[in-house]
């Protein structure tokens, strides 16, 4: 699914002035807001806009389903990382730019991290297989890998 979806997202990400500026605005009191942009009625999947306030980061975390991440505005670092004999490893690190695509996936490319290390908000839209706000997922402790359930629910606009 991530394959068949990722040109769509790219050419959404490439155009701009389509995002309204209510879904564009961070929240001072978190580190990143999560808008929910559309989800049909089955909720078989979800688009969500993300914006991420300066050197803000998500906590280590997966998804428990596909999902394709289109960078918008600004730049933001990725780390993805796995569990090997019980440690949590980084595996690598990149930095997405306005009209990058990358996909996470469930077992092999699902556990990552997100941070805006710039001085501005940054902008990513997410889209993910199933209602990401609803769907249950998990945190991921750095030192100990110890594994948390979490469900992220959106922001209100």
């Amino acid at each position: 699914m991530v394959l068949a979806v990722e040109p769509h997202l790219r050419q959404l990400v490439s155009a701009h002035g389509w995002l309204e500026e209510r879904f564009r605005r961070p929240i001072p009191s978190k580190a990143y807001a999560q808008y929910l942009l559309h989800r049909p009625n089955d909720r078989r999947y979800s688009v969500v806009s993300f914006v991420w306030n300066p050197s803000q980061g998500s906590p280590i975390h997966d998804h428990c389903t596909w999902g394709v991440i289109g960078q918008y505005d600004g730049d933001e670092e990725e780390a993805r990382f796995r569990i090997n004999n019980g440690v949590l490893e980084r595996i690598s690190v990149v930095v997405a730019r306005p009209g990058d695509v990358a996909h996470v996936y469930p077992p092999n490319r699902d556990i990552h991290q997100i941070t805006n290390r710039t001085a501005k908000p940054t902008i990513s839209i997410h889209i993910y297989g199933g209602d990401i706000g609803s769907q249950q997922r998990h945190v991921y402790d750095p030192a100990t890998a110890e594994v948390r359930p979490f469900v992220s629910g959106y922001d209100i606009p």
